[in-house]
């Protein structure tokens, strides 16, 4: 990516991230994001975010009252939000894969059942998510660092 605004170091910076690992840079370093990152309403909610932006690279960004919280996808959800499901949130396909699973097996035993094999393939799916987004969290947690300056 050929950056020309003033945040080229950063933009230098996102480029060299590995893939899905977070970094946390204080507001004291960064006061402001760059102009190329953009709010946007796609993406997870991290509890106490105020908000979050997408940037250039693929770059993912939570702001929170005190710092950054940057990481790095293969895919930008804003280019290609399938793409990104695919590479990098495939736990939500998983989890419909299995309520789809779960509804039709269970609701073709019987014709009057199929209330019960909605809800049941809704918790399976549910259930599948959580657990996932869960063990995601904890190899996430284990990789990030904080970063006093870029």
């Amino acid at each position: 990516m050929d950056c020309d605004h003033q945040c080229k170091h950063i933009c230098n910076w996102i480029e060299r991230m590995p893939y899905h690992r977070k970094y946390a840079l204080p507001k004291e370093c960064c006061t402001e994001l760059p102009v190329c990152f953009k709010e946007t309403l796609m993406g997870e909610m991290i509890p106490g975010a105020i908000r979050q932006f997408r940037g250039p690279s693929g770059a993912h960004v939570h702001e929170f009252d005190d710092h950054w919280l940057f990481h790095r996808d293969i895919v930008n959800a804003s280019d290609d939000p399938v793409g990104h499901l695919m590479r990098d949130a495939p736990e939500y396909l998983v989890s419909m894969a299995i309520v789809f699973l779960t509804s039709l097996l269970m609701g073709r035993k019987t014709r009057e059942r199929k209330v019960e094999a909605a809800i049941a393939g809704g918790l399976s799916g549910l259930f599948a998510l959580l657990l996932s987004k869960l063990v995601k969290s904890i190899d996430e947690e284990r990789g990030m660092e904080e970063v006093r300056e870029i």
